[in-house]
């Protein structure tokens, strides 16, 4: 979770969403005709996500968000290098899912229509179950005229409890007055089928006051018994209600119109967060429950996004006990995962209601040691490496890499989230040279590797791996085999040096192994022992 405040006074200064801010196009945009945002809805109350599970059945998700760098490059460029063109020469980095956002006074300036060209595209070169945030940035026409914070306008919407549908001629319709409502619906309606998740907002819990977002109960101001404070949550300057409300109608919105989409809880961070999503309803009287405001905020995501930044959680004198190497970074990402899914657990998710999907739209560490902080190339992309394989260990559905490219060269000064690229620094136009960073490489290696295969959690077993390897196996039903990816696990501050052997179970037949580098270089080692590195390798047998 990106917790300074000043990063975040600096990302909006530069027009830098977390994700992808779109290139403005000033060329005219051919509006089609609107599409009446009035269908008839059935009489019956939209389920909701206490009673409906959508379980997501698709492989998992190598993802990236996107960027801006300049006007010379088009959202299609960004998509080109990292999804791949083969019509234009480009390689791309294994990317098969995108994270760009819909905002809300940008669709209003240009037109609803104004990204659908371009969605279309994503999908012909290949990235078709994308994550698109909504709900940040309305226009100033439907903004929130109430400030919470006195002097800072509020990121909220106006008439957000305006009736979600209204009813007349016996039908049900969105009700014209709702703003959200009607532009979640414009949106939904143009862009379905192209995107698997809708995010709503990200990361609506940065604060500045990370202190209070991390106390424990019992603390003063603690967020697990005291709602977070409009004035800390520096995306939304709202109360958590409200926000509870911006979830409620984008889920009955949305799956009225796209019923097999998730619903997700914005790119969050905090535990004491969600808790407090989970213990209210979008009643604006303090989230009480009562018959207008029976369901409290997890009847309305399905999917659980969160983001992890693990140089917060390895740092020198930190309280997690973490040190400086890949391993800890990937341990890190977990522990935000376990303690999100600990809520969960609490509210009754898994036991009384239906498991929520997880995907993870934010992470990474940095390709260049800042200060103390960790980073390298090498411990970049291994962290990126291991965390695709221990995700799928562990439910992840998708992992999006923060971010394309690095914003300054490695000789430069920077800091951490300059050096997260994929790619180093650009140039001015597509037609120039780009260059791949080693977790570009990696990225590309492990998406292209087990891209079309599912984690094997009976075969994984039947590793018995020991204590210093980790790895998985990943199960392909169109040839019916196995891959096996392993890593002698790193544990030394600073250094993602290790070494360990490892011999297939004679269970596991074959005396021939076909390895494949973080690189994408192959090698074959006869016999059923290989010796591991720190970083990972992919495994197939020859029988």
């Amino acid at each position: 979770m990106k917790r300074h405040l000043i990063y975040y006074i600096l990302l909006n200064l530069l027009c830098i969403c977390c994700a992808c801010v779109v290139t403005i196009d000033t060329r005219e945009t051919p509006e089609t005709p609107e599409t009446p945002h009035n269908p008839q809805k059935p009489d019956s109350p939209i389920n909701n996500a206490n009673t409906v599970a959508n379980v997501f059945t698709g492989y998992f998700l190598y993802g990236s968000n996107m960027g801006w760098l300049n006007n010379n490059w088009r959202d299609e460029d960004v998509a080109d290098i990292l999804v791949g063109n083969t019509s234009k020469n480009r390689e791309g980095v294994g990317v098969i899912s995108l994270r760009p956002a819909l905002y809300e006074f940008y669709v209003e300036q240009w037109g609803y229509d104004v990204r659908v060209e371009t969605f279309k595209y994503y999908a012909n070169i290949g990235a078709k179950e994308n994550v698109v945030f909504i709900g940040d940035s309305p226009c100033d026409e439907h903004r929130e005229s109430k400030q919470y914070v006195s002097g800072v306008p509020s990121e909220s919407f106006e008439n957000l409890y305006e009736p979600i549908w209204v009813s007349s001629d016996s039908k049900t319709t969105v009700n014209e007055n709702n703003y959200y409502a009607v532009y979640v619906y414009k949106v939904v309606q143009r862009y379905k089928g192209q995107v698997k998740f809708w995010e709503i907002k990200n990361e609506p819990d940065l604060t500045g006051d990370w202190y209070h977002a991390e106390a424990a109960p019992g603390i003063a101001g603690n967020w697990w018994q005291n709602d977070p404070p409009p004035g800390d949550l520096n995306n939304w300057h709202a109360p958590i209600q409200s926000y509870i409300r911006l979830l409620r109608i984008s889920y009955e919105v949305i799956k009225f119109v796209d019923p097999e989409a998730f619903v997700c809880v914005g790119g969050i961070g905090y535990a004491s967060f969600l808790d407090a999503i989970l213990r209210n309803t979008d009643n604006p009287d303090n989230g009480k429950v009562t018959e207008e405001y029976q369901f409290k905020g997890g009847a309305w995501f399905d999917c659980l996004s969160y983001h992890c930044y693990p140089m917060y959680y390895v740092a020198p004198g930190n309280s997690y006990g973490l040190a400086r190497h890949s391993d800890a970074a990937v341990a890190a990402l977990m522990l935000r995962q376990g303690g999100l899914e600990d809520v969960l657990k609490k509210h009754g998710y898994g036991s009384d209601y239906p498991t929520k999907e997880i995907i993870v739209t934010e992470t990474n560490i940095s390709g260049k040691q800042v200060g103390n902080s960790i980073g390298s190339p090498e411990v970049q992309r291994n962290y990126l490496l291991k965390a695709a394989i221990i995700g799928q260990k562990n439910r992840i559905s998708g992992i999006y890499v923060y971010g394309p490219w690095d914003n300054k060269e490695q000789s430069a000064t920077g800091g951490d989230y300059d050096y997260m690229g994929l790619y180093k620094p650009l140039p001015n136009t597509p037609s120039g040279i780009v260059r791949f960073n080693e977790s570009g490489i990696a990225w590309r290696t492990v998406s292209q590797t087990l891209k079309a295969r599912r984690y094997s959690q009976v075969e994984t077993a039947k590793l018995a791996l020991p204590a210093n390897i980790e790895g998985a196996a990943f199960h392909s039903t169109q040839t019916n085999d196995y891959i096996y990816a392993l890593w002698a696990k790193t544990a030394i501050d600073l250094s993602e040096s290790a070494s360990a052997a490892y011999t297939f179970p004679a269970a596991i037949i074959g005396v021939r192994l076909n390895v494949t580098s973080w690189n994408g270089n192959s090698s074959v080692v006869n016999g059923r022992t290989i010796t591991l590195s720190g970083s990972p390798v992919f495994i197939k047998i020859n029988e």
